[in-house]
């Protein structure tokens, strides 16, 4: 519970945190220097979705299935795609240790044609994500101002 109240006070606190939006997201980002592996996929449209992903399961399962666990969907606005696709692209969202559970909570799935083309699935308890698509920057947990990132991305959507 203490963990939740200081990443409510630091969302409080670093607002400028919330601001990674890419004006291009096909390129680099040249201010930070890093790659949105997402701005190559096509999608006519993105979903976040709040779901219970209990016992390590994602938002889209092998056999290219969503979760029928879904809590709340929410389509997602060009601006809040590449908030999202900024935050989880940047190194500087990973760095922290990551725990052995993995029940994620947080859904993305690029959609086209209602068909999923890419996803990833978020879990916040154990510091960790699964994607379908590689991120280059994701090669350990996620740091303390990544999670403020993640959490501030999520409130601003409605979760």
């Amino acid at each position: 519970m203490k963990v939740l109240q200081l990443l409510y006070i630091l969302s409080l606190v670093l607002p400028g945190c919330t601001s990674h939006e890419i004006s291009n997201p096909q390129k680099k980002d040249i201010d930070s220097g890093f790659v949105n592996v997402f701005g190559n996929i096509q999608y006519d449209s993105v979903v976040a979705f709040n779901y219970n992903g209990e016992a390590g399961k994602n938002i889209i399962d092998d056999s290219g299935h969503l979760s029928n666990k879904i809590h709340k969907r929410i389509f997602l606005q060009k601006n809040q795609i590449q908030a999202i696709s900024s935050i989880l692209c940047n190194p500087s969202t990973y760095g922290g240790d990551m725990a052995a559970c993995f029940d994620p909570h947080l859904g993305i799935v690029y959609y086209i044609a209602n068909k999923p083309k890419a996803f990833v699935s978020i879990c916040l308890d154990c510091n960790s994500l699964n994607s379908s698509i590689p991120i280059q920057a994701a090669n350990s947990g996620f740091s303390d101002s990544g999670i403020v990132r993640i959490v501030t991305f999520q409130k601003g959507i409605g979760y």
